[in-house]
């Protein structure tokens, strides 16, 4: 971490207290808020982005890895420049950002809000037909008959907290592309009601749209230092009430085992023959399962194989290793390091042997700004809505974002049973994210800017 982004990231956890006027927070009564054409702008705008084929691809390194993207990208920069952005742009990674003038006096932070615009790798993004199930009433969803696709509280149990919500699916073969459409929505919806309503009071607030977060190579190619914010969230959780502040550590794993195997089986007693691939087998035996991943929950992390891959006389294993504290990682490095050294003590006649460690990402918690999610949880409360802080057993473009020098948690957009046919938007749990993103806004234009900062 940065000394000098420690420093601010401290001054701004320790030292600043949150300012709430509440007599300055109706913005609701102030710009007649009308929830039903929040809910319909929310269900067009979706409805719209899913059409387009934004799925990622692993098997490159472009930034985007697929044309869509760019599609959509410049879909978006067009809509953001119709509702009163500027400095739109949208850069040679198809990055989309813009920013929304300050409509306040107040010296405030610049706050910004970011999505992802590219779908999952493990259903097909392609052809995308939503459907619209108004004013759900519990029992089953149908999704396609004939393949005997549901969604129902059984296979869906937070289904059972949206009765009366109005939900978005898929028509089936396909995803619907709530992982991160939804967030889109929101947040361009938020432009389209601060351009609607400039009554509004807040600060200059900041919009990115960025390719590529399902294979983690996206925000990373963001000028963090000209986007020129200084604090942001990202708008790609699930639940109501949900607020993303932790992250995995994450580290991978790479192990050769090198050994003689071109002897003919039938001679291999008393030879020079060494078998890399059982000692690839072996070492992934010897690895802990009860830290396998679905031995884990909860704030247990795991470690994983993902490949063993043999080419000639040498093997290689490549994994992962996730947890949550540095003491858990620790022990996780010193778990592979064992099996390592065991495998190479059983095989003398082993020709080489490597074992490497590379970090990929760190739990952002340990540079987030106590009030950047303090802030977020005091909307939602006013919001009317309970506030729960979840840690990601994952990494998100936040916990990237937020090592590069810009503090981003995550916030709820609802979007469920994500990668999979079954995914499905709930647009009442978006209409909550939108009031808590505009709540937000004006709580924001109230705080001090911290010293260190100006």
């Amino acid at each position: 971490m940065n000394k000098l982004y420690g420093a601010v990231a401290c001054v701004a956890a320790l030292c600043l207290p949150i300012f709430v006027q509440a007599q300055d927070l109706e913005w609701k009564t102030v710009t007649k808020y009308n929830k039903a054409e929040a809910k319909k702008q929310l269900t067009d705008r979706f409805t719209k982005y899913v059409t387009f084929n934004t799925q990622s691809n692993d098997q490159t390194d472009k930034v985007p890895s697929t044309p869509g993207q760019v599609k959509l990208a410049k879909a978006l920069a067009k809509e953001l420049k119709k509702y009163g952005a500027k400095n739109v742009k949208i850069d040679a990674h198809a990055i989309v950002t813009g920013e929304i003038p300050a409509t306040s006096a107040n010296s405030s932070a610049v706050v910004a809000f970011l999505a992802h615009m590219d779908t999952a790798l493990e259903v097909s993004g392609k052809d995308v037909q939503p459907q619209v199930h108004k004013n759900y009433q519990g029992g089953d969803i149908v999704i396609n008959a004939e393949k005997k696709l549901v969604i129902n509280p059984a296979n869906s149990p937070q289904l059972s907290r949206a009765r009366g919500h109005d939900i978005i699916t898929a028509s089936g073969g396909t995803l619907l592309g709530a992982d991160d459409k939804t967030g889109i929505a929101v947040i361009m919806t938020m432009v389209q009601y601060l351009y609607d309503h400039p009554e509004l009071e807040h600060g200059l607030i900041k919009v990115a749209f960025t390719p590529d977060e399902e294979v983690g190579t996206g925000a990373g190619k963001m000028d963090v230092a000209t986007f020129g914010a200084d604090y942001a969230y990202t708008l790609d959780g699930s639940d109501l009430g949900q607020l993303t502040d932790e992250t995995f550590n994450a580290k991978s794993f790479t192990a050769v085992f090198k050994g003689l195997r071109a002897v003919h089986p039938g001679e291999a007693m008393n030879s020079a023959f060494a078998d890399n691939l059982l000692m690839a087998s072996d070492f992934h035996t010897l690895l802990p399962r009860q830290s396998r991943p679905e031995n884990t929950a909860g704030r247990r992390g795991f470690i994983l194989v993902d490949s063993i891959v043999t080419n000639g006389d040498e093997s290689t294993v490549k994994g992962i290793i996730r947890a949550f504290t540095d003491e858990e990682m620790q022990g996780f490095v010193s778990e592979v390091t064992r099996a390592f050294n065991t495998v190479k003590a059983m095989n003398y006649k082993g020709t080489g042997f490597e074992l490497t460690f590379e970090d990929q990402y760190k739990n952002m918690k340990t540079v987030l700004p106590a009030q950047v999610v303090n802030l977020a949880e005091t909307a939602m409360r006013q919001e009317d809505i309970t506030p729960r802080r979840m840690a990601a057993r994952g990494g998100t473009d936040g916990s990237t974002l937020s090592f590069m020098g810009l503090p981003t948690p995550d916030i709820f957009s609802g979007q469920y049973n994500l990668h999979s046919e079954r995914e499905y938007a709930d647009v009442d749990v978006m209409e909550a994210s939108l009031r808590t993103v505009l709540r937000l806004i004006t709580l924001w234009d109230m705080q001090p800017v911290p010293q260190a900062e100006k």
